[in-house]
């Protein structure tokens, strides 16, 4: 204790049911800087284990099965657009396989006719990679869980209820100009809001 004497004290809290201790110390200033540097040390430790652990759970990763290799070897060979198709939903797709969108989505990134997309989508699910699903003006692309798979396996008896949704500049081209947030502070000035 760098040469000065440490007051150290125990008092059992009786009031408490608990079996903790209370510890009193004194401490000169260098040894509570030194104390610390090992809380922060510790602190450190534990967001580390806490990112180690988040790595390992996995979560940015789709597996393709290889039963179905040769398939997908196929319409590589043979429909190079299907399978650009097919790598996108599988891209954009959340864990439980499923992508919600509009053609114009696709012609928007692969700037290709709606035919022509019409064409590699009809290709996908004659073949078994992928369900289509109407919602309204869109599809729902739910892609063969036999085929590739990015969440727990006990997970696959849900892959057709949750969505992730992508919407197109070209449906959508007022959105990125204007501000979200403007109607709302049109309403707080026109309702004198506080």
């Amino acid at each position: 204790m760098s040469g000065q004497a440490g007051v150290l004290s125990l008092e059992n809290d009786n009031q408490e049911q608990s079996e903790e201790k209370k510890v009193t110390m004194e401490l000169s200033m260098e040894e509570f800087k030194r104390l610390q540097r090992l809380l922060d040390l510790d602190k450190t430790d534990e967001r580390t284990q806490e990112e180690k652990e988040q790595l390992e759970k996995n979560s940015n990763f789709i597996q393709l099965y290889r039963d179905n290799m040769p398939e997908v070897r196929w319409l590589m060979a043979n429909h190079h657009f299907a399978s650009s198709l097919l790598f996108f939903i599988l891209e954009h797709m959340d864990n439980r396989n499923t992508l919600a969108c509009s053609y114009a989505v696709f012609e928007d990134y692969f700037e290709k006719s709606r035919t022509t997309i019409y064409r590699g989508i009809k290709n996908l699910e004659e073949n078994g990679f992928l369900d289509v699903f109407k919602m309204g003006t869109s599809n729902v692309y739910v892609v063969n869980q036999d085929l590739a798979w990015s969440d727990k396996n006990t997970y696959k008896k849900y892959t057709k209820y949750d969505g992730k949704i992508l919407v197109s500049k070209k449906e959508n081209k007022d959105y990125q100009y204007r501000n979200r947030f403007e109607r709302l502070k049109a309403l707080r000035e026109r309702e004198n809001l506080k």
